[in-house]
């Protein structure tokens, strides 16, 4: 009797076995390294990764004055430890911003960022409505392993809205979908503000010149800077206009 019932214990975790789940996701830890509004990265929806400092340079050298982007140095992650996930939404309906949560969900050969909606416009104008978020991916998951390999992805989307879901390919780096080309726009505005720690924040503001004649000089891009609770640092003009003003401001 007491063998019978042992059979039958051994029949039904067996199949309590079968019925489980081939693989279980895993999370990623994952933190917000930048995030803002810029027309520049494209009207729709699209994921690009960065496995090196090279790769992330490259892509900051290639946007010009559009760039918001801080260098590497400047980032909360190293990439011998991380990678960078750069979502853009693309053309929102505005007055909201993203931000990354605290993991991203690796399930099968694909990483989930985890990302949610914020009200506001993480200091860019009222008018802004091209939101993007810069999320660092850690090499390894929270079961210890290491996820990052060539026949995975990295993917996201936007809370609540259809057609918003963007992948690219750790394998090339190949990004989906792709932003089509679009000609500068008279109102376009870029906006970037950090947020992965209390004390360091960062915002960039960009207009260009309206269509219409006007005797007031065209508007620059600017951009101001957090580094510390004691640092403010100021420039305007472009690149080559850079000032620096108030380095020991605060307590």
């Amino acid at each position: 009797m007491r063998r019978l019932v042992a059979l039958f214990a051994l029949v039904a975790l067996g199949l309590g076995l079968l019925a489980a789940p081939a693989g279980a996701a895993t999370a990623v830890p994952e933190r917000t390294q930048l995030r803002g509004h810029l027309p520049e990265l494209g009207e729709r929806a699209v994921m690009r990764v960065f496995q090196s400092q090279t790769a992330y340079d490259a892509f900051r050298t290639s946007l010009g004055e559009a760039n918001v982007f801080p260098p590497s140095s400047s980032l909360f992650m190293s990439f011998d430890k991380d990678i960078l996930a750069l979502y853009a939404r693309g053309n929102d309906s505005g007055g909201r911003c993203l931000r990354a949560g605290s993991n991203a969900t690796l399930d099968g050969d694909t990483t989930t960022l985890d990302l949610q909606w914020e009200s506001g416009t993480c200091g860019a104008p009222l008018s802004a409505h091209y939101p993007f978020v810069l999320v660092s991916l850690s090499r390894t998951a929270a079961d210890g392993s290491s996820w990052v390999a060539p026949a995975r992805s990295v993917c996201a989307s936007a809370p609540g809205v259809s057609e918003s879901r963007a992948c690219a390919s750790l394998g090339t780096s190949a990004v989906s979908p792709s932003p089509p080309t679009t000609a500068a726009s008279p109102s376009a505005a870029a906006t970037a503000a950090s947020s992965p720690s209390p004390s360091r924040t960062a915002a960039a503001t960009a207009a260009a010149p309206t269509a219409t004649p006007s005797p007031v000089p065209s508007p620059t891009r600017s951009a101001v800077a957090v580094a510390s609770p004691t640092m403010l640092v100021h420039s305007c003009g472009g690149a080559s206009g850079a000032r620096r003003r108030g380095d020991h401001i605060g307590a």
